[in-house]
């Protein structure tokens, strides 16, 4: 069953399932800002570009949906040119609304190439207070925000984003191997139905 319904969202949701790895849909991302601000994210082919504005130390990006998962490392690729300094900022969320990042990765915007980081992970709390520590709740988002020195017009792009999690298993692979599976696009969004449950292109349950 996993191994069939791994064949079904390669083919119909461009995300990969290999063990505890999962890659993520550059159609998943959406949209994020300060006030003011404004990010707007468009798919080429594999790439994620992301054209934004935000004014000095404020910020626009893009989340990716992660629906409760344990992560434990996170991959990926990104490059974009700025004048003047530009952070990029690598961040996990928790469902308080806390943002984990890791303060040694100071990752500058400026890369004409792209730029690969693996086995990344959040340590310290961003600009957020939370009631619980790092690791004692699962995550809902990931994020990938530009956050310039001085009011910036530009862009930036990303590919090759993977995690990983803990377990192999999501709530996708736990319904019985004797149902049909049917795909379905609901608001934009690709979904899976199978024994009358309503599953995402990540395999988590769509309530």
């Amino acid at each position: 069953m996993k191994k069939s319904l791994l064949m079904i969202a390669a083919m119909f949701a461009a995300i990969s399932l290999s063990a505890k790895q999962i890659t993520l849909s550059p159609s998943a991302a959406v949209s994020i800002a300060y006030d003011n601000c404004s990010a707007t994210p468009t798919v080429n082919g594999d790439e994620l570009n992301v054209a934004y504005t935000a004014g000095g130390w404020e910020w626009a990006g893009v989340e990716f949906p992660l629906d409760n998962l344990a992560v434990t490392s996170i991959d990926f690729e990104y490059k974009g040119v700025t004048e003047g300094w530009t952070s990029f900022v690598v961040y996990l969320r928790a469902d308080d609304g806390a943002r984990w990042y890791d303060d040694a990765d100071d990752f500058s915007m400026s890369h004409e190439d792209w730029f690969a980081k693996t086995g990344y992970f959040p340590t310290k709390l961003m600009w957020d207070a939370s009631n619980f520590d790092l690791g004692a709740r699962s995550f809902i988002a990931l994020g990938f925000i530009a956050n310039p020195g001085a009011p910036t017009t530009n862009t930036f792009s990303l590919r090759n984003v993977k995690i990983t999690v803990e377990g192999d298993e999501t709530a996708v692979d736990q319904v019985s191997n004797e149902a049909k599976t049917t795909k379905l696009i609901r608001n934009g969004q690709v979904l899976f139905v199978r024994d009358g449950k309503t599953f995402n292109a990540l395999g988590a349950e769509v309530k």
